[in-house]
């Protein structure tokens, strides 16, 4: 019997360690400029790929705003998936990436700041209002084995 209670102990350390660990290398890849929380004018779903964060299962939505974009979890992940902002006049580039399995679209910040992944099934439905907001694309298609590779 105290077998058992050890092993529980052990196992809800090591989730709430894995947890804890999980959120801090979440917050590493947020980026929040203080922007106004209104309704977005178009929503995709998706995944976020960034130095320390990449998850799979549409955990991710990007929302394109009039102000510029925010990629931040779903409701239920908004604790594990940064939130990440950035306006249009922001943004150096809006690039086509792609690993052995996904494709995405890299956001990149202009001076070189850095940047976040989008990863979706159609990078072309995410691309074309950004588009609109008068932001460059680079469709042709950058591959990277490590997220590394895009910074």
């Amino acid at each position: 019997m105290l077998g058992v209670i050890i092993l529980i102990v052990v196992v809800a350390v090591l989730a709430i360690a894995g947890l804890a660990f999980w959120i801090r290398r979440a917050a590493a890849c947020a980026r929040e400029i203080g922007a106004p929380a209104d309704a977005p004018e178009r929503v995709l779903n998706g995944d976020v790929l960034c130095r320390s964060v990449i998850t799979s299962g549409s955990f991710a939505r990007l929302e394109v705003h009039d102000w510029g974009v925010r990629l931040r979890g779903i409701a239920i992940t908004r604790w594990i998936v940064p939130t990440w902002e950035a306006r249009y006049e922001e943004l150096a580039v809006a690039e086509v990436v792609a690993s052995r399995t996904r494709l995405g679209l890299w956001l990149r910040l202009k001076g070189g700041a850095g940047g976040i992944g989008f990863l979706t099934n159609n990078s072309e439905e995410a691309i074309r209002p950004l588009e609109r907001h008068g932001v460059q694309v680079d469709r042709s298609v950058t591959r990277f084995r490590q997220v590394t590779d895009l910074y």
